[in-house]
């Protein structure tokens, strides 16, 4: 028997609805920080593209901000948000986005990172049997494939021109790599296993990981960016333990 089509707040399992607030408003505001971030790079790109590229890719994730927000509106137990409200010390956003991106680089790393975890969540609610969700999943991840396209174009070409570049990306990528890896959930998804039991999130935890693994893996291999990641046979896996105990599920970030 199929799970019936959840059209409104109020037809949400009632123990699902702190947890659904909880994974909207990290989305939400991380969105809106990388947005403010890539916009900070409009007119500093290292070229002419790369300017316009900040732009465009700034005013997308502003947009997906602005959508997650107008979704919190109808949850019950919502924190207020609006991208015109919007305070840095109440945002629930990953250390990584804590400050301005004082290189190029930070950016990129963002961009294959950060950018890419958060689209692959938001995959996960494309057949959500919460319409709402599925809706506003489906509308922002038509804009995230040139985000995927320009991050790992980019990796490869700062990669190739030499080691002192790809010592700093290493490094980079080691400093977003904790809160990345974890925005998937422990194993079984943990705070958001309700989700995936009620239909709202198709999976989660370990399978949303593995996948993310296998795409930015082979990136990482190509491009001599060291990062924690290996492959084991057919199936590249996290290189080392993730910071569980420090993980705060309800703000989405490790804590230090």
């Amino acid at each position: 028997m199929s799970t019936p089509l959840l059209d409104r707040p109020s037809a949400l399992p009632r123990e699902c609805v702190p947890a659904l607030v909880d994974l909207v408003v990290a989305l939400a505001d991380n969105k809106h920080a990388l947005g403010l971030r890539y916009g900070e790079w409009c007119s500093s790109g290292p070229t002419i593209e790369s300017g316009v590229a900040a732009t465009a890719m700034a005013q997308d994730e502003l947009g997906h901000a602005r959508v997650l927000y107008g979704m919190l509106e109808e949850l019950p137990g919502a924190p207020r948000r609006s991208e015109h409200e919007w305070a840095a010390a109440d945002a629930r956003i990953v250390a990584f986005l804590d400050a301005s991106f004082p290189t190029w680089p930070h950016l990129i790393v963002a961009n294959v990172l950060l950018d890419q975890a958060l689209a692959l969540v938001l995959r996960t609610a494309l057949e959500s049997h919460y319409l709402p969700l599925r809706q506003r999943a489906r509308k922002i991840i038509e804009e995230e494939e040139y985000h995927a396209i320009h991050g790992q174009g980019w990796l490869r070409a700062l990669a190739a021109e030499g080691e002192p570049v790809r010592a700093r990306l290493t490094g980079l990528v080691r400093d977003a790599w904790p809160d990345v890896l974890c925005w998937f959930g422990p194993d079984g998804g943990g705070a958001l296993a309700c989700l995936v039991d009620a239909g709202i999130l198709q999976e989660a935890g370990d399978r949303v990981r593995d996948r993310f693994l296998g795409v930015i893996g082979p990136l990482f291999r190509d491009t001599g960016v060291e990062a924690p990641v290996r492959v084991r046979g057919t199936r590249w896996a996290a290189a080392e333990p993730l910071p569980w105990a420090s993980w705060d599920a309800q703000a989405r970030r490790v804590r230090r």
